[in-house]
């Protein structure tokens, strides 16, 4: 039960943006965003225990009926929730013969591959839902979801069939006690937000792209506009032959004309530009029962042990993980003494 609770509010401090260590098995230290904080009523910078020993103004004693895990549980109305559950998997998991498909699904470019051992394990996947909105003269409302491999930090995967039958949902503290999975809620989460900007911009791609044009249709016709005033004030020079004074007030025209073109066209770029702003709105963990490919990554002297991940529920292994960029890779490149996965866009750059 001690844990329990406290992943409950690990969890949910991640979502909400602040940090958590844990100190101990029965405590956690927490820093709060100023804002949750003052929400909560607590300090920024506090440790909760499930050890009712534990003394200090800035500890709080918790368990499932204390008031302070209430308060933590009502912030998920207002900023995303945490679900949890497990996939009961009847069918046999073989522990075997992955060593060619593993070599020919991830391939290192400067280095090899080699499989050690694959055991059946339990593999936690989270499903990020995350609101956006998109406003320039006009707004847009959008939401963008995706699965995250829990233990690879693989973002964009696929679980094939996985919630196809909702009879094999189970509970998700009897699969989770099967495993001495810790998931590493921060970097999950930090991995996540950075995985739905490209979805978000990418799905913003045409309306940027119909906004460009008709900021451009606009500038054309502003600029044509001003051009022709401009024009009609030199050929006024000429015709009238001015000189002096009066010629010179024409000019200033010109340059006052000029200046206020500058500013239209400053006004159209600002107003055409996109600001958008995303928030986690929810968050789904799914507990799979998977096969985990111990593999060892070879590069020259340098050697490096990874996990490839094969689910049943599609067959397939898994990509590995940028180290750079955090994008998913098959073919890839390995940096550094620790022979670090990178992609080969961050290879050539």
């Amino acid at each position: 039960m001690d844990n329990k609770v406290l992943d409950t509010i690990n969890q949910i401090v991640a979502v909400q943006g602040g940090v958590a260590e844990w100190a101990s098995d029965r405590s956690l230290e927490v820093l709060l965003p100023k804002k949750i904080a003052s929400t909560l009523k607590i300090g920024e910078l506090v440790t909760f225990t499930t050890s009712a020993d534990t003394k200090g103004s800035s500890s709080y004693f918790v368990t499932y009926n204390s008031d302070i895990l209430e308060r933590f549980e009502g912030l998920l109305s207002e900023s995303g929730y945490v679900a949890s559950y497990g996939i009961k998997y009847d069918g046999y998991l073989k522990t075997s013969g992955f060593e060619k498909l593993v070599t020919e699904t991830l391939r290192p470019q400067n280095g090899l591959i080699r499989v050690q051992n694959a055991v059946p394990a339990i593999t936690p996947y989270v499903l990020f839902n995350v609101d956006y909105t998109a406003e320039a003269s006009s707004k847009r409302l959008g939401m963008v979801s995706f699965w995250l491999n829990g233990i690879t930090g693989v973002a964009g995967v696929d679980l094939g069939d996985a919630l196809l039958w909702t009879v094999d949902r189970i509970a998700s503290p009897s699969i989770e006690e099967q495993t001495a999975t810790a998931l590493n809620y921060e970097q999950l989460l930090q991995i996540g937000l950075q995985h739905s900007e490209q979805l978000i911009e990418r799905e913003l791609i045409p309306w940027r792209q119909k906004n460009t044009r008709q900021l451009q249709r606009d500038e054309k016709r502003i600029t044509e506009y001003y051009q022709d005033i401009i024009g009609e004030i030199k050929a006024k020079i000429k015709k009238r032959k001015l000189e002096g004074e009066e010629k010179e007030g024409e000019k200033n025209r010109i340059n006052a004309t000029k200046l206020e073109l500058k500013r239209k066209i400053k006004d159209l770029h600002e107003r055409s530009s996109i600001e958008v702003t995303a928030s986690l709105h929810s968050a789904l963990i799914v507990w799979l029962q998977t096969v985990h490919i111990n593999c060892q990554l070879i590069r020259k002297k340098q050697k490096r042990e990874v996990v490839a991940v094969w689910n049943p529920y599609h067959k397939q292994v898994e990509p590995l993980r940028c180290s750079k960029s955090n994008n998913p890779v098959k073919s890839f490149y390995l940096i550094d003494e620790s022979a670090s996965i990178v992609c080969p866009t961050v290879w050539s750059a």
